[in-house]
């Protein structure tokens, strides 16, 4: 069920600086969410199999019941603000204080599996399917690391209203992952959408000899630029889509045995015979003969 930004109400209980404890043997799971940002030096975090090396200016979120490590670079001396957190109103919102503060109790965090279930909060999904990243580099340091140090001051200080005046602060920190995060997907949005009109434009002129600049030239980016991010959003190199789509179109046409290997080269673009074949022979791994023997056997056996 996706959740509304709107929902959020963040319940902090408990905020802390971390410049020793460590825990790099074993596995810890949380009941809650967990926000740590790094001021200066390195941290390294491990979550599940993934690693980070984070330093300054890194946001690291660690969610419910997913097993994790920290330990602290010994060469370089590290600061890491932390605060655990719901998101959510609960009725046992309570009950997590005591039992991160009791040291029989904490230590049953680094088993394999939390043991009081109906205490784990959930990690939300907001619209647009958009959940709260697992780590970060804050675009507004500045203002991260000033919001962080005021929670950490009206909390150890227990200034008066300290609840909510740390529920304000947290508030802006997450409106500001969020507007990160939504400007993130804006510019991945408008790339998708120009790789779609690359593709496009590869489809409908796949037989002339076009150039990988002309393709790009639809974008309005320069080729560099256009080129990086269609294989960022593709895994294929923009020539590599290219023979591909040809080769495809080419399967299509050596179904018709009158057809010459020369002129199917031409009629999909391929500057001659000879570099058709090799294309052919990379992309199938077979010769243009017997890949259309296999292609004629194989539409024999789907009309039995």
């Amino acid at each position: 069920m996706n959740h509304s930004t709107e929902e959020i109400v963040p319940y902090i209980r408990e905020v802390g600086l971390q410049k020793r404890d460590s825990w790099k043997n074993l596995y810890r799971r949380i009941y809650d969410h967990q926000f740590l940002y790094c001021f200066c030096g390195i941290i390294h975090i491990q979550i599940e199999e993934r690693n980070y090396e984070v330093k300054q200016g890194d946001l690291v979120i660690i969610k419910p019941n997913v097993p994790h490590k920290l330990w602290l670079d010994e060469d370089v001396q590290g600061e890491l603000y932390w605060f655990h957190c719901d998101l959510f109103p609960y009725q046992d919102k309570k009950w997590h204080y005591t039992f991160y503060n009791t040291i029989e109790t904490y230590v049953t965090l680094f088993g394999n599996e939390l043991q009081y279930k109906e205490h784990i909060r959930i990690d939300p999904v907001f619209e647009n399917d958009i959940r709260f990243p697992e780590y970060m580099t804050m675009k507004d340091q500045e203002t991260t690391e000033y919001l962080f140090r005021k929670m950490y001051k009206a909390y150890t200080y227990e200034q008066k209203n300290w609840q909510l005046l740390v529920r304000g602060y947290c508030y802006e920190l997450l409106y500001s992952i969020l507007r990160q995060m939504g400007d993130t997907k804006k510019r991945d949005l408008s790339k998708v959408y120009e790789v779609n009109r690359m593709k496009s434009y590869i489809a409908k002129n796949y037989y002339k000899p076009i150039s990988v600049q002309e393709i790009c030239n639809v974008t309005g980016f320069n080729v560099d630029y256009a080129s990086r991010f269609f294989y960022k959003m593709t895994g294929k190199k923009l020539k590599e889509y290219l023979n591909g789509y040809r080769v495809e179109q080419a399967k299509k046409l050596m179904i018709d045995r009158d057809l010459k290997f020369a002129d199917i080269a031409e009629m999909v673009g391929f500057k001659n015979e000879n570099y058709f074949s090799t294309i052919i022979k990379r992309y199938e791994g077979k010769t243009p003969a017997k890949l259309r023997e296999s292609l004629i056997e194989l539409l024999l056996l789907d009309d039995k």
